[in-house]
């Protein structure tokens, strides 16, 4: 079994925001996406879990792991929702380094292949198979538990611009709710 999710553990500590402008040349999504994990980190009370191919608990967290999950999530979201079930999902932060590529199977299944691109870890097993509403839910809740964390901890930075204007690329406005 493969699982990511973020888990909330006590009240969401407050931290401090710092005002920042972002520029439209020189910023993008990703800014404000690295920001909000950045805050999510700091309340100390939001842990970013991910599990499966032989690892219980792999070495992943906010600040550095999900920012870039969290950018592969829309475009992924868009796609389930019209049936394409054909993509690959990247952890490319030092220590992690791996790639599950999800492929469609008949019979409603998902196959997921972990490919680990460092020495010294490899999955056990390598693949496994998934029923294709369990990983959509997967997925969806794992964008969804973004935004309502972000909207407690750092809710002025999903009001920015770049990351209204990024979200509307996608049509996922049903997670976001």
């Amino acid at each position: 079994m493969f699982s990511m999710y973020l888990q909330h553990k006590n009240n969401f500590d407050k931290v401090t925001i710092e005002e920042k402008e972002y520029d439209d040349e020189l910023d993008d999504e990703t800014s404000i996406i690295s920001d909000i994990c950045k805050y999510l980190h700091q309340t100390g009370d939001i842990d970013f879990i991910v599990s499966g191919f032989g690892s219980e608990r792999w070495p992943v967290d906010c600040k550095f792991d999900l920012p870039l999950i969290i950018e592969e999530l829309p475009e992924i979201i868009q796609n389930l929702n019209k049936n394409e079930y054909n993509f690959c999902l990247g952890f490319y932060e030092q220590g992690v380094m791996r790639e599950i590529v999800f492929s469609d199977e008949e019979g409603g299944k998902l196959q997921l292949e972990c490919k680990s691109l460092m020495h010294g870890w490899s999955p056990s097993p390598s693949c496994i198979a998934m029923e294709k509403p369990t990983v959509k839910k997967m997925i969806e809740e794992l964008f969804g538990n973004f935004i309502a964390y972000s909207q407690k901890v750092c809710p002025e930075l999903l009001s920015e611009k770049l990351f209204r204007d990024w979200i509307s690329m996608y049509n996922i406005a049903h997670i976001l709710e």
